[in-house]
């Protein structure tokens, strides 16, 4: 991005499709993956004659969300017609919220990137309403000349989260998306996949120069897939605002699309007004009311939220900060973590239980994470349950096996269904812990390695590794690194010692 005396100030509006297994105001299956126009039914594609009967799954959604975010909750609101016409909107209206939104004036805050190794900051992001509404259906290019469209989407339930204009860079407001995603995942409302389309984002992006408090003319940036892309658009936008402003130009308040291939944004329609959509209260539909009750059985539903949950791993477990970041990024890896913990809880029954989480934190950063990333799956997928896990750490903790042992038995039970015990026999990958066994090795390594010897006796210690690498390699079995080590120590000592008597 360019430097320049102006600061951006920008916005999202966030659309999260919920998890429910019917639509907003009718019955039919919100399936994401059916054949075009199979989850259809008169009431979303706004047929005459019939009326939206409202889906109180969506408002019990709308609340968790509104008290996740610190947001007040409305007591009553109201649903309207959004009137604008699309190709895949068939009733020429989108029913919404606008002037009572069922969520209002709340804020998150996101942790910003440490700069110079400091520790890290947060930042709140107001968030200026959350409102409920359904979705639209799908125009599908893929034909030259032809636009073919699928209702299935109509009718899915929505939540719009709309940001205040808080962010200034294009990494905070990645930072807020994921946030966001966390979020919702967490309360288990929507799944946050911005590929197929649950998690969209719709940004609004001006610059002004810095220091000033007016806001400058904004523009919508749409289509945007991907946290990357939200980045990548925004910084792209921006750069081209100021341009603009440097060379005493106007910027236009319109709508753009992101074009990822070529990495730029391209004019889609000059933007609308909120009058331009002829808002109304839908006639057919009576006002959300909110009860004490209702308040009441949400908040009993809410589960540990992430920073709870990271500041519980970090007290009452003893991990590090940045370990329990990693592990409560997504509630089905912290989940995975405790289960994992709690089946070696059991097996060892009390002990160090600080060094037994960050064990268990230490397989599942480096290990478990790394395979879900290579094999683009979810925990949830990952072909090593929980108890097995822990028989791995227990085997590691108690020196039954050695760290790179340890390894190649987790990459054996990916694909194999025995005990890490079983493989761990069966590979001859128990840890050998008998000086009588391990020692006539050393001594083997020591007589054959004549020069070498007489290097490391002349001040070479280095050394010390090359040796204990051989005996790795020669013994037959797995032998304590840490005997080997002595040993050869031991022996070596004796022998400088005699050389210099």
């Amino acid at each position: 991005m360019l430097h320049t005396p102006y600061e951006a100030v920008i916005g999202l509006e966030v659309h999260c499709q919920l998890q429910t297994a019917a639509k907003i105001f009718s019955p039919e299956s919100t399936a994401f993956g059916a054949d075009p126009n199979t989850n259809v039914d008169p009431v979303s594609l706004g047929h005459p004659g019939t009326l939206p009967v409202f889906n109180r799954r969506v408002l019990e959604f709308a609340v968790r969300m509104g008290l996740a975010t610190n947001s007040e909750i409305a007591e009553r609101s109201v649903f309207a017609r959004k009137h604008y016409f699309y190709p895949d909107l068939p009733k020429g209206y989108q029913i919404s919220q606008f002037a009572t939104p069922v969520c209002y004036d709340g804020y998150v805050e996101i942790v910003m990137d440490s700069e110079d190794d400091g520790e890290p900051t947060t930042k709140r992001i107001g968030i200026t309403r959350i409102h409920m509404e359904e979705d639209a259906g799908k125009s599908v290019h893929d034909q030259p000349n032809h636009t073919r469209l699928d209702f299935n989407r109509c009718g899915v339930p929505l939540l719009e989260i709309v940001s205040e204009p808080d962010m200034r860079t294009p990494r905070e407001a990645y930072l807020y998306l994921k946030k966001i995603r966390q979020l919702v995942r967490y309360l288990d409302i929507c799944d946050g996949n911005m590929e197929e389309g649950s998690l969209r984002c719709d940004a609004n992006v001006s610059v002004r120069r810095r220091g000033s408090r007016g806001f400058g003319t904004k523009t919508e940036v749409k289509n945007m897939n991907s946290f990357r892309n939200v980045e990548r658009a925004l910084a792209y936008e921006i750069d081209r605002q100021v341009r603009l402003l440097e060379v005493q130009e106007e910027v236009v308040q319109e709508t753009l699309l992101w074009d990822a291939d070529k990495g730029e944004t391209r004019s889609m329609r000059s933007k609308e007004e909120a009058h331009d959509y002829r808002y109304f209260p839908d006639p057919d539909l009576t006002p959300v009311v909110i009860t004490e009750e209702l308040l009441k059985g949400v908040r009993a539903e809410l589960p540990e939220m992430p920073e709870e949950r990271r500041e519980r791993f970090v007290e009452d477990l003893g991990l590090p900060v940045y370990d329990a970041e990693v592990l409560t990024e997504e509630r089905a890896v912290a989940d995975y973590f405790e289960k994992t913990l709690d089946y070696l809880f059991k097996r060892t029954k009390g002990g160090n239980t600080r060094a037994q989480a960050k064990a268990v934190s230490n397989m599942v950063m480096t290990e478990v994470l790394r395979v879900l990333k290579e094999q683009e799956q979810g925990v949830d997928d990952f072909p090593i349950e929980p108890k097995r896990l822990a028989e791995l750490v227990y085997l590691r903790l108690n020196d039954t096996v050695g760290s790179s042992a340890a390894q190649k038995i987790f990459e054996k039970m990916l694909s194999d269904d025995r005990s890490p015990e079983q493989i761990a026999k069966k590979e001859n990958l128990v840890q050998v812990i008998d000086e009588r066994a391990i020692e006539p090795v050393v001594n083997r390594v020591l007589r054959e390695n004549k020069e070498q010897v007489k290097q490391y006796l002349g001040g070479k210690e280095g050394l010390l590794g090359y040796f204990i690498g051989q005996v790795m390699q020669r013994f037959q079995g797995a032998p304590d690194p840490k005997i080997v080590r002595r040993l050869l120590k031991e022996k070596l000592k004796a022998k400088k010692e005699k050389a210099t008597s």
